[in-house]
């Protein structure tokens, strides 16, 4: 085993032992909720996982958005010589932004996973004991992004399935109990219960990775491809230089599909530990008065979550690193 395989395992035992010591003083000097310090760190820790989320939708925005364009152009194409047809401006936004005029596929999914952040932090606000009326303006914004999931989620477009199948009600229902917890002021006991919707909008978003993964290989194929051609004609005309660049793009190319299979496992696992979060924090939040256990679980929960993040970033920045060697 490497240096560094036998100190993490240690590193991670004295965190555990870190928060133990942690939420058992605080425990028994009187505290009846979960501490701020701890919400903190849980609440960083699943931003980042919405972050990771971005960051993905990031990679495949471009094809996704280009191909609805294309779409809905269908002067546009590339002639027998090489060059564009025809001039789209949004096209060309979305060059340097991939978040300028995207599909609405795209806006589905990130519209869900600001979703369950935003729930997120309400659980939290709970587990810290904060009151109903504090959520203010965050009730209203949760209820927007449901219904845009509900309504644009269901609607496949752009290469992408539909992120919820159209008989699959819960991003409506999750809308229609929050909006109705508003006005009979039972806030807290909405989100609480409204905690299964969000679970399955998580779970969407993992069986979501297949249509991803396929779009981002599909495009690098037909990259692929066309790096062949450029190949072939240079072997043709003897230009030694350009086989050798050509030969080094169509390997970075192929390292990069293995890189993004590689942070798609990273996220899906990043996924399930939110979920598995999620059932922690409940618990918590729904208890009277915090034990031991409590703090315990939502500490342990928050590292977790934060390792399996820092995983997918490695992952991804494997991809990016791969994609600037095609260059």
């Amino acid at each position: 085993m490497s240096i560094s395989g036998e100190v993490k395992p240690l590193l991670l035992a004295r965190q555990s032992l870190y928060w133990l010591w942690t939420t058992l003083f605080l425990f028994l000097t009187g505290c009846t909720g979960i501490p701020v310090e701890t919400l903190t760190t849980y609440a960083d820790a699943f931003a980042q996982a919405r972050d990771a989320g971005d960051l993905l939708l990031d990679e495949i925005s471009p094809i996704v958005s280009a191909k609805t364009s294309t779409a809905g152009n269908a002067r546009c194409g590339t002639s027998r010589l090489g060059y564009p047809l025809c001039f789209d401006p949004d096209t060309a936004r979305s060059q340097d932004n991939a978040r300028i005029n995207e599909d609405p596929s795209i806006i589905a999914r990130r519209d869900a996973l600001e979703a369950i952040t935003l729930y997120n932090s309400m659980l939290v606000d709970i587990a810290e004991g904060k009151r109903s009326e504090e959520f203010g303006n965050r009730i209203d914004e949760l209820v927007r992004l449901a219904n845009s999931v509900a309504a644009i989620g269901v609607v496949p477009s752009g290469g992408m399935s539909a992120l919820i199948p159209p008989s699959a009600a819960y991003a409506k229902d999750l809308a229609n109990r929050l909006g109705q917890a508003r006005a009979n002021a039972t806030v807290r006991q909405s989100i609480l219960r409204s905690k299964d919707d969000i679970q399955e909008l998580i779970q969407a978003l993992a069986d979501d990775t297949t249509p991803i993964y396929n779009i981002f290989r599909k495009a690098r194929e037909i990259d692929l491809f066309n790096i062949r051609a450029d190949r072939r004609i240079a072997e043709l005309s003897g230009d030694t230089k350009a086989v050798a660049a050509a030969n080094k793009r169509f390997s970075a190319i192929s390292l990069s599909i293995k890189r993004f299979h590689e942070s798609l496992t990273a996220y899906v696992n990043l996924l399930d530990q939110t979920s598995e979060a999620l059932d922690v924090l409940v618990a918590a939040a729904e208890t009277p008065q915090v034990t031991v256990a409590n703090l315990t679980e939502v500490a342990v929960e928050a590292e977790e979550i934060r390792r399996r993040s820092n995983a997918f970033w490695v992952s991804i920045r494997k991809v990016r690193l791969a994609a600037a060697g095609s260059q």
